[in-house]
């Protein structure tokens, strides 16, 4: 079979293939982490390129069928978020450095913490380099069972060898100075990053491989001279960085009836408090992380973050202060909510003239607004039938922690307004910013905190919602953006 020469543009990389490879394989292939959030099936339209004539073609679309130059678009420096809430533990201080990992869908976390006072002295954060074979979590399961998991855990384990030298070298250490590291992620990832079959994930009762904490030599996942913990997990999709969260929060000792919530492209919820909790997670779709949306983007410079009226007009802010480029989660959840304000979005979610030109580079389309309708839903849904589980109404919630990035950034009156928290929760709304980092942290300082991870997770109900009878009546129910009253 013939094979050929693909350069890359800016920076000069080369890569020969096969006749037939797409354009996306063989970026893979140079290393360059293409962003393909629906995984190569020419249904995003994320991944385009540029080729010598000027012409612009999906790179998953586009077979090699002789020497080609292409130019490639220079990914954006995207918004990570490193902050939480801060708790409080006892450091073993068995160890001079500890480091604490959260392995999230979309990025990756590394902080470089004092052994002895839990001082976080470097952090280091980058995209997941295992985007380019999907946005979700189960486009990358699907390319492990096709391939196989080498190449899967090898681009991950790679960017957090990466990530750990970096923090490391920023705080002026030797990385094997390291006594030890904890690491969460939700099921998938821990999976994925460890190697481990993700196959149960995909088929009843969808519970994982693995569940109990572990701990392995660093050699074998991250370049330190310790062991590294790994956090357990409670189902096939409620996993280590929800345990995290919950470890953090110190859920239960809480004695508000509190909601847990960590929105992304799978929802994972935890309701309860020192009497007892029940867990659920609902596939949110990655709508909230710019994926599936016309003109989404993750929350990177040039993408429209918030949007509100003032003085009856619509208005927009901008990452970075420059042109809009795209719109992200926490921008198309306000604009939603605008347009609802303003009659232009209906109940049942018919857009007036089938678009909204917010400005010359973000077009709200018809398909967009389904999207928010599914994932919106889906968040509604599961919270609705966690209070029913638990026997209370949503009214006696009395705190619900926002968890993650997109919870950090959105507006809790856009989410209450379209219906994916329930209003009467907006003041009780409180961003806890990266719980599940915070979560590995305690585990990373303290032996204490690690067991204590695992009595959480095996204390927590699951609670399957697709195996409720009245999940998809429920669902159905909760599509539509009726206002409601607080």
């Amino acid at each position: 079979m013939n094979s050929y020469t693909i350069t890359f543009l800016p920076g000069g990389e080369r890569v020969r293939v096969e006749a037939g490879t797409t354009l996306l394989q063989a970026m893979i292939r140079a290393g360059l982490h293409p962003n393909a959030p629906c995984g190569g099936k020419g249904i995003c339209g994320k991944c385009l390129v540029t080729l010598a004539d000027g012409s612009r073609v999906p790179a998953c679309q586009t077979p090699v069928s002789s020497d080609l130059t292409v130019t490639v678009p220079q990914g954006d420096r995207a918004r990570i978020l490193t902050r939480s809430l801060r708790a409080e533990t006892r450091p073993d201080g068995d160890n001079a450095y500890v480091l604490a990992v959260d392995v999230g869908t979309t990025t990756l976390v590394a902080y470089l913490l004092d052994g002895v006072t839990g001082e976080t002295l470097a952090q280091a954060s980058c995209l997941n380099p295992q985007g380019q074979y999907g946005a979700d979590v189960i486009s990358r399961i699907q390319y492990v069972m096709q391939t196989g998991p080498e190449s899967m855990a090898r681009c991950v384990r790679d960017a957090l060898a990466g990530l750990t030298r970096q923090a490391a070298g920023n705080a002026g250490i030797d990385p094997q100075a390291i006594g030890a590291a904890a690491l969460v992620g939700n099921t998938a990832m821990h999976h994925l990053a460890l190697g481990i079959d993700p196959k149960p994930l995909t088929t009843p009762p969808y519970m994982p491989r693995v569940r109990q904490t572990m701990e392995l030599p660093g050699g074998e996942l991250l370049p330190i001279g310790g062991t590294v913990r790994v956090l357990p997990n409670i189902a096939g999709f409620v996993g280590a960085d929800t345990v995290g969260c919950m470890t953090a929060t110190r859920f239960d000792r809480l004695e508000e009836l509190s909601l847990l919530i960590d929105i992304g492209t799978n929802g994972e919820m935890v309701l309860g408090n020192a009497q007892g909790r029940t867990a659920c997670s609902t596939a949110a779709g990655p709508a909230f992380e710019g994926a599936k949306i016309s003109c989404g983007m993750r929350g990177a410079d040039g993408a429209v973050d918030h949007v509100y009226l003032r003085d009856g007009r619509i208005e927009y802010h901008v990452i970075g202060g420059g042109q809009a480029k795209g719109l992200c989660g926490s921008g198309l959840l306000d604009l939603v909510a605008v347009l609802l304000d303003l009659g232009y979005i209906s109940e049942s979610g018919r857009l007036k003239d089938k678009a909204f030109q917010l400005c010359p580079a973000v077009t709200l389309t018809q398909k967009d607004v389904r999207e928010v309708q599914l994932a919106k839903s889906a968040i509604r849904t599961g919270i609705e039938l966690l209070a029913q589980t638990r026997g209370v109404p949503v009214s006696r919630i009395e705190a619900v922690y926002l968890a993650g990035a997109f919870g950090n950034y959105l507006t809790p009156a856009s989410a209450c307004r379209i219906g994916m928290i329930p209003p009467v929760l907006e003041d009780r709304i409180r961003p806890i910013g990266n719980a599940a980092g915070e979560g590995a942290k305690l585990c990373a300082l303290s032996r204490a905190e690690f067991a204590y991870s695992q009595e959480l997770a095996q204390h927590t109900q699951f609670l399957e919602l697709a195996s409720l009878p009245r999940f998809q009546d429920m669902f159905v129910d909760c599509l539509n953006f009726e206002e409601e009253e607080p």
